[in-house]
């Protein structure tokens, strides 16, 4: 796979398809990645991002292609989690890129974060600037094969507890293969969503809800008022249609997933498993950006559902910007 620059007609008619009448004309984009090469080591990172330098210039650059027309007033973004980097070096380096970004956008970052790191610098971050919360993720939990980890494995009291003090975000990408529908990750997130009531819960991916089948875990989790979803690469309506349904629009976040969104291909629902497929390993140049598939499967969620206009302008741009307390400009 590569990371996508130009746009092909096929993805032209398709956005038309994806946006008119339906994608308001501000959005605020609440999951995005920036990746320095400087903080990665190399055969660890995707080779389509390998050397390249993503800051938050390149990424409202790219996300103006798919959504044309509209203004990108604003973005939650976080690194690029791999295997083997430098959190605080890449961390520092996007709160710098973010405070200027500040002059022209409404922005927001949140620290790349794993059990071991420092919690004495991670919480000097909250009052430093930008960083409005801590994005773990599962590759930091301990070597090999992570896919299986419990959520606090990963996600330990601690970041629940210091995200709480600062009524922070807590980004959340579950594992085990059953995600949302897993017992033990309903268990801990009920568990610690209730002790710590203004930690504000984001399941990125829809609660990883690839399988459309896993999204119906969410009813599990819908009685706490901190528990909330982005949209981010999900290309498979069913799973935007149950979290919608389930949670409600004001408990969901549109976010992009860049630069997962330039790959093109989509990830679709397999038995009890998810399969990412790949323009390139399948030869086949008609397929479009997982940026386009997701904003074609929000829009089909939300049309059977009925959603109406201030509703979609929830997921778009209010919620976040409520979450984020980004003033006007």
């Amino acid at each position: 796979m590569k990371l996508e620059t130009e746009l092909t007609s096929i993805d032209r008619d398709l956005i038309a398809a994806a946006t008119e009448g339906f994608v308001p004309a501000r959005v605020i984009d609440f999951h995005a990645h920036v990746v320095h090469p400087d903080f990665y080591a190399a055969e660890f990172i995707s080779p389509a991002l390998r050397g390249k330098i993503i800051d938050f210039s390149t990424y409202v650059a790219a996300i103006q292609q798919f959504l044309p027309q509209r203004s990108i007033d604003g973005a939650l973004v976080f690194p690029y989690p791999t295997r083997r980097d430098d959190r605080p070096g890449v961390n520092r380096w996007m709160f710098a890129d973010l405070k200027n970004a500040a002059k022209t956008h409404s922005v927001a970052g949140l620290a790349l974060v794993g059990p071991g790191d420092d919690q004495a610098l991670i919480a000097e971050w909250f009052t430093a600037g930008q960083c409005v919360g801590l994005k773990p993720y599962h590759l930091f939990a301990k070597p090999g094969d992570t896919l299986q980890c419990g959520v606090e494995e990963y996600a330990p009291e601690w970041m629940w507890r210091l995200c709480d003090q600062h009524r922070g975000i807590l980004m959340l990408h579950l594992v085990k293969d059953a995600a949302a529908l897993h017992p033990d990750n309903q268990e801990a997130l009920l568990r610690l969503a209730k002790k710590y009531p203004a930690c504000q819960v984001i399941l990125a991916h829809a609660g990883r809800s690839f399988n459309h089948r896993n999204t119906r875990g969410l009813a599990a989790l819908a009685g706490l008022a901190n528990i909330f979803v982005d949209t981010s690469a999900i290309t498979e309506a069913e799973s935007l249609k149950i979290a919608l349904a389930t949670l409600g629009p004001a408990r969901v976040f549109f976010g992009t997933d860049y630069p997962v969104c330039h790959f093109r291909g989509r990830c679709v629902t397999a038995g009890n498993s998810a399969q990412w497929i790949y323009a390139d390993d399948l030869g086949n140049p008609a397929m479009t950006l997982v940026g386009i598939e997701s904003l074609l499967s929000l829009r089909r969620a939300a049309e059977d559902l009925g959603l109406n206009a201030a509703d979609i302008q929830r997921i778009f741009y209010d919620n976040a910007q409520a979450m984020l307390r980004f003033g006007a400009r």
